[in-house]
Parts: structure tokens; C-alpha cells; sequence
């Protein structure tokens, strides 16, 4: 079951990185209506920060899975906050 739910969790991460770039792609075109571009603009950040949750928590699992016990996850607020370009990718 839990194999299940990872395959879900990457498919799911898949497909949010893959529209960013999506959306990145197009706010770069240069025929980009203003509304069009602030609606991309928002759910390129949503998407950012749906992928940074994802990958914090991978990050955690794997840190769990290494030290051989649970830890308490700890997120900065202000991680969430980051633009899209601050993303190291």
C-alpha cells in the first residue's frame, strides 16, 4: 500500500514540475496578455510551493530512513514564501 502511495506522491510531483515548467515557458513568451500572465504567475507559485512540500518531506523520510527513528518535521514559514526563481533547478 505505502508503495502505492509513493508511486502517487512522484506522479503527483511529476506532474506539478512539469506544469511549472510549462508555465515558466510561457511567461517567458512575449504575446502574453498582463491577466494571463499574473493568473500563470500564481499558479506557478502554487506549483513551487506544492513541489518544495514534496520534496521536504522526501527529504525527511529519507532523514527518518538514515537516522533509524522519527523526527518532528520542521518547515520554515518563510521557505513557502520564496518566489519560483529562488527554486535551485
Amino acid at each position: 500500500m505505502e508503495n502505492a502511495k509513493n508511486s502517487d506522491d512522484m506522479t503527483s510531483f511529476e506532474k506539478q514540475f512539469s506544469r511549472l515548467q510549462a508555465i515558466v515557458q510561457e511567461l517567458e513568451s512575449e504575446t502574453l496578455a498582463l491577466e494571463k500572465g499574473m493568473a500563470l504567475y500564481r499558479e506557478g507559485l502554487l506549483c513551487s510551493q506544492n513541489c518544495r512540500t514534496m520534496l521536504e518531506n522526501a527529504r525527511h523520510q529519507l532523514q527518518k530512513w538514515q537516522d533509524g527513528e522519527e523526527q518532528p518535521l520542521n518547515f520554515e514559514q518563510d521557505n513557502q514564501a520564496k518566489a519560483c526563481d529562488e527554486i535551485p533547478f
